[in-house]
C-alpha cells in the first residue's frame, strides 16, 4: 500500500528532550548573567535586597546546573521537576528581597508550570500546580500587600533589571511554547495521515479480502455441480481439483486474518514467542520443499543453499512464519526468475539471505517496507496488505535479531536475517514481547 507522503517528525520523547533542551539552553546563560549581576551590584552598591537576590538567583543556578547532568544521562521528568521546583524557590525568595520585581516573578511561576507540564503525570503535576498557585499567592501577598521587606535599590537600577528580568521571562515561555507548537502540528499531521492511511487500508483490505472469496465461491458451485451428477464430464478427480483450489482459497483467507490479528497483538505488546532450540538448517529445508509446488506452478525455481546446521533459540511457529512471508515475497515480486536462500554462519550469528531477481525496490523505500500497511509498488498491481514485513521485522527483533533489505529497481531484492546461535548453557525466556526500540542493525 502506498501512504500519503511523510512529513520530516520527532518521536514524542525527542520533542520533550528537545523542549527540555531548549529551557536549559536559554535559561543558564540567563541565571548565570543575572547571578553576575546581582553579586556585583551587591557588592557596589552594599544592597541587602541584592544580596538576597543573589543568594535567590544562586539556588536556581545550582539547580540547574544538577539538571543539565540528569537531562544528559536520560533522566527528562526529573530534570524539569528539580528545574520547575527550583524555579518556585527562587521567586518564593525573590519576593522578599526584590520586590521590585513582582510581574516578573508572577511569569517566572507560571512559566514554571509551562515547564513541567509535558514531563509530570497527574498526581506530579497536581503537587506542582498546587505549589506554583501557593508561590503566587505568596508574591502577591508579599510584594502587593505588604511594602518592601529590605531596602530597594535605586530606581534607574529596578527599571533595567526589571525591563531584563521580564524579556527574559517572557522569552522563555515563547521559546517552550514554539516546541509545544511543533508537538500540536505534528500530532495533527500523524492524525490525518492515520486517517488516510486507515481510509486506504480499509479500500485495499475488503479487495484482498474478496479476491480469495469470489473463486472460493465458483469452486464450490462447481464441486457442488459434480457431487449432484449434474455435469456430464462430472468425475472424482475434477472434484478433487475443485477441493484443492478452494483449499488454497480458504488459506488465503486465513493468512489475511492471521496478519490483522498479528497486527493487533504487536500494537498492544501482546506477541508473545515461545523460544525453543531448533536447529535452522532443517526447518528452513522443509519450508522450501513446501514451497517447491507453488513456486514451479508460477515458473520459479527454489535454490538453497544451508551446508551445515545451525541451532539458535527462536519460536518455530513464529520463525516459519518468518520464512513464509519472506518466500512469499519473492514469489510475488520475484518476476518467474530465480530465488535463492543461503543460511550460513558469521561470527556467532546466523545469517539467512533471501534473493530475487524481480522487480527490485526504490532506495528509498527500503526502510519504508518494513512499517504497517507500506508497500513499495501500487496496490493495483500486486495485492496484499502490506503486513508481512512488519509482522517479520517484529518477530526477528523480538528474538535478538535484525533483518534489514539492500535493493535496486529491476535489479530484484535481497533480505537479510541475523540471528544470535544458541550456546549450549543459554536457556530462552518463556515468552518475548516486541521492543519499542529501534531495529538492531546488522554488522
Amino acid at each position: 500500500m502506498t501512504s500519503p507522503s511523510r512529513i520530516p517528525e520527532f518521536s514524542e520523547e525527542e520533542l520533550k528532550h528537545l523542549r527540555l533542551g531548549q529551557f536549559l539552553q536559554f535559561m543558564w546563560p540567563i541565571a548565570v548573567g543575572f547571578l553576575l549581576l546581582y553579586a556585583v551590584f551587591a557588592v557596589v552598591l552594599r544592597s541587602v535586597s541584592l544580596v538576597g537576590g543573589t543568594g535567590a538567583v544562586l539556588v536556581y543556578t545550582l539547580a540547574l546546573a544538577r539538571s543539565r547532568r540528569l537531562v544528559a544521562r536520560g533522566q527528562s521528568e526529573r530534570a524539569a521537576l528539580l528545574s520547575g521546583y527550583a524555579l518556585l524557590v527562587m521567586v518564593a525568595l525573590g519576593a522578599i528581597f526584590v520586590h521590585f520585581l513582582f510581574a516578573a516573578l508572577v511569569v517566572m511561576a507560571i512559566a514554571g508550570v509551562v515547564l513541567v507540564q509535558p514531563y509530570a503525570e497527574r498526581p506530579a503535576l497536581a503537587r506542582y500546580m498546587f505549589a506554583a498557585f501557593g508561590v503566587v499567592v505568596w508574591v502577591v501577598g508579599v510584594d502587593v500587600l505588604l511594602p518592601p521587606l529590605v531596602e530597594q535599590p535605586p530606581p534607574a537600577l529596578q527599571r533595567w533589571v526589571i525591563a531584563l528580568a521580564e524579556m527574559a521571562s517572557v522569552g522563555l515561555m515563547l521559546r517552550m511554547m514554539w516546541v509545544d507548537a511543533l508537538r500540536l502540528r505534528q500530532s495533527l499531521a500523524r492524525a490525518e495521515q492515520a486517517v488516510a492511511i486507515r481510509d486506504e487500508f480499509l479500500s485495499v483490505a475488503s479487495h484482498e479480502l474478496k479476491t480469495p472469496l469470489t473463486p472460493l465461491s465458483l469452486k464450490l458451485q462447481a464441486l457442488r455441480r459434480e457431487l449432484s451428477g449434474a455435469s456430464a464430464s462430472s468425475s472424482p478427480e475434477r472434484a478433487l481439483g475443485h477441493i484443492e483450489m478452494a483449499q488454497r482459497q480458504v488459506k488465503k483467507l486465513v493468512e489475511l486474518v492471521d496478519d490483522l490479528l498479528d497486527v493487533s497483538r504487536i500494537g498492544a505488546g501482546r506477541l508473545e514467542l515461545h523460544p525453543e532450540k531448533v536447529e535452522l538448517a532443517a526447518l528452513l529445508r522443509e519450508v522450501v520443499r513446501r514451497f517447491e509446488p507453488e513456486a514451479a506452478r508460477a515458473g520459479y525455481t527454489l535454490e538453497l543453499e544451508a551446508p551445515q546446521p545451525l541451532t539458535a533459540w527462536v519460536d518455530p511457529f513464529r520463525f516459519e512464519q518468518v520464512l513464509d512471508n519472506l518466500l512469499s515475497n519473492a514469489l510475488k515480486y520475484g518476476a518467474g526468475k530465480p530465488i535463492r536462500v543461503r543460511l550460513e554462519p558469521l561470527e556467532g550469528r546466523a545469517l539467512l539471505t533471501v534473493r530475487d531477481e524481480g522487480i527490485g525496490i526504490p532506495s528509498a523505500a527500503l526502510e519504508r517496507i518494513f512499517h504497517r500497511f507500506e508497500r513499495a509498488v501500487s496496490g493495483r498491481h500486486y495485492g496484499g496488505l502490506g503486513l508481512g514485513l512488519y509482522i517479520t521485522r517484529k518477530i526477528v527483533e523480538s528474538s535478538g535479531g535484525g533483518i534489514i533489505a539492500s535493493s535496486a529497481p529491476g535489479q530484484g531484492a535481497t533480505f537479510t536475517v541475523e540471528l544470535p546461535l544458541a550456546r549450549e548453557e543459554e536457556s530462552p525466556a518463556t515468552s518475548v514481547s516486541p521492543p519499542t526500540g529501534s531495529m538492531p542493525r546488522l554488522s
